[in-house]
């Protein structure tokens, strides 16, 4: 991929701007793909949500290390994350669930530093494991508790364990989660989100069979979030709208066809509401993050509300401009704005949680920013797929680039911003405030709550919270990976279709005249000869036995089905035994221990 000359990276870069916040939950509606990893008393057990119990076998399988594609879960948000250049994140999980979850990061990191990846081991992963009467509430609650123990300080964006975003276009996304931030930045909002439209990812599904429906109320021409309401809140027939909203937005766009994906990114102007006593009742109530935003983005239209979030009617904090330039909430200007808003300080060396040293200095081709050239020369998507057009001698960028071609010339910068200016009017134009701190200061939060919508053309945009959603988004996340090598030594009579994935440890371990058509397949499985499988997702060390037919089927780890089985459209929890000549149909399978 092609690099940014070092002569065009600042000597010193100013600190991060944004910590990102993954929070791990435990997948309530998983089940039985989920199971609890630790035995917990009776009192614990009970304080645990429905549906999640540990069936008295102290081990389970957790949500955010479920098998994507032959990655886990995380792995795949991980990867978004720092591709966007974010350095500093925080992963939150309950108690329960936090052993597995750290083992596997310091796993990661260990191979990822020592694969010589120039983005990864710069990465510091900061786990917290929060106490099990915060994590059963919601993640609003532990964003609190997150807050309050001041492990956020800076402008945030919380994206969840089990998003996955497959552009169409891999080379040339439409949307980038490094674009995302940039605007965010730029425009200086209190809130930015993504939402994508239900059919996202060409998958057309029932509505009685998908997510939730939300009212979603924003203005189309500034891309204004303006409210995020749960249907059950009104009437059938009729939606109240006041008139102060219509008085500054006479043409709200109301709609029902957008679905949260969960990803926000906060203003660090959140985080005293987050501790606020006067709005901790408000807030305990709420169950879930599309509830904060809307409470938010409700505020943030309102004169009286901007007031209730410590701002002016015009944008900034009471008395900002006379505040002083070192204080704690001061606003970053002149290189700070105009250069990398993630990039950590060059030259500095620390040991995350995990307890691994993180690398020292700046690499080339990983600052970020709106008015720098780095989105050129860094894919937010595929690593290994490089930017969509070089960097020129001079370091500018093709037009061509989109969202990835912002150059130092100010005409390449504008051009690669031109999708952004018409859907987010309000904000700064992409280059850097010229203006002093105070003036900074001023504008903070002026920019309000902003919506990005992910259309059905520009890929795939799903979350794996569901048993269906991690069938699709394991689907989904078979474009992401690179070409796998056509197998070698397999048995006479085997097929495999093009659009199957099966772990490289598999291929040795198939019998003669096993049929595989659309499966997914994790490490160490054996199929016996005769087997037939069919859109089926199997996840690690499962054995199936010979002459077996499986059809729809999501199998957990160390499952054994034995010969001559026949099962369609089953979902089967971790170690279960299928005896022989079993044949049924929609049915969830579990081990029950007495």
């Amino acid at each position: 991929m092609s690099m940014l000359p070092n002569s065009l990276l600042p000597e010193q870069l100013p600190k991060a701007q944004f910590r990102a916040v993954v929070p791990c939950g435990y997948g309530v509606d998983l089940f039985p793909l989920v199971e609890p990893a630790d035995q917990l008393s009776s009192d614990e057990e009970d304080a645990r949500p429905a549906g999640i119990r540990s069936h008295g076998r102290g081990h389970g399988q957790c949500k955010a290390l479920l098998p994507v594609a032959g990655k886990k879960m995380i792995d795949w948000v991980l990867e978004r994350i720092e591709a966007a250049g974010i350095f500093d994140i925080l992963v939150l999980a309950p108690d329960s669930i936090a052993k597995p979850i750290a083992h596997h990061l310091r796993s990661r990191r260990a191979a990822l530093a020592g694969s010589g990846s120039y983005l990864h081991p710069l990465a510091r992963i900061e786990l917290e494991e929060i106490p099990e009467e915060v994590a059963t509430k919601n993640v609003v609650r532990s964003l609190m508790w997150a807050a309050e123990k001041q492990l956020i300080t800076t402008d945030f964006i919380v994206a969840p364990c089990d998003l996955l975003l497959s552009p169409a276009n891999l080379h040339a996304p439409s949307i980038s989660l490094a674009a995302l931030l940039d605007r965010h930045r730029s425009d200086d909002n209190l809130l930015t989100t993504l939402f994508s439209e239900r059919a996202a990812g060409n998958l057309v599904e029932a509505r009685k069979n998908g997510p939730p429906e939300v009212l979603t109320i924003y203005d189309r021409k500034t891309s204004t979030l303006l409210d995020i309401r749960e249907m059950d809140d009104f009437d059938e027939d009729e939606v109240p709208l006041r008139t102060s909203l219509l008085a500054k937005f006479p043409a709200p766009t109301l709609t029902t066809s957008l679905v949260p994906t969960q990803l926000y990114i906060f203003s660090s102007l959140v985080l005293p509401i987050l501790t606020s006593p006067t709005h901790s009742r408000r807030l305990r109530n709420m169950e879930d993050l599309p509830a904060l935003a809307g409470w938010i983005s409700r505020l943030a239209w309102r004169n009286k509300g901007r007031e209730q979030l410590g701002l002016s009617s015009t944008g900034g904090r009471p008395g900002a401009a006379s505040s002083s330039c070192g204080g704690k909430g001061a606003r970053e200007d002149g290189l700070a704005l105009g250069r990398s808003t993630t990039q950590p300080p060059a030259g500095t060396g620390r040991k995350d949680v995990l307890g691994l040293e993180t690398a020292t200095g700046a690499p080339s081709g990983t600052g970020t920013g709106v008015n720098t050239p780095a989105l050129v020369s860094r894919s937010s998507w595929r690593p290994d797929l490089g930017a969509s057009s070089p960097l020129s001698a001079a370091g500018a960028a093709s037009p061509s680039g989109g969202l990835f071609g912002a150059s130092a010339a100010s005409a390449a910068a504008e051009a690669a911003n031109e999708r952004w200016e018409a859907g987010f009017s309000g904000g700064a134009a992409g280059g850097p405030l010229a203006g002093k701190k105070s003036v900074a200061a001023q504008r903070a939060g002026k920019g309000g709550c902003k919506i990005v919508v992910w259309r059905v053309e520009d890929g795939f945009a799903a979350r794996g919270n569901t048993v269906s959603g991690f069938v699709e988004i394991n689907r989904a996340a078979l474009r992401l990976l690179p070409p796998a090598p056509p197998p070698t030594g397999t048995p006479s009579g085997v097929f495999i279709s093009p659009d199957s994935h099966l772990h490289p440890s598999v291929y040795p371990n198939l019998g003669e005249k096993v049929g595989i058509k659309r499966c997914i397949i994790g490490k160490n499985t054996t199929i016996g000869k005769g087997s037939k499988l069919t859109n089926c997702v199997i996840m690690e060390s499962v054995v199936v036995g010979e002459n077996v037919k499986l059809d729809g089927c999501v199998i957990s780890n160390g499952v054994q089905v034995r010969d001559r089985a026949a099962l369609k459209d089953c979902e089967i929890g971790r170690d279960v035994i299928v005896d022989f000549d079993t044949q049924t149909k929609g049915e969830q399978l579990v081990v029950e221990v007495d």
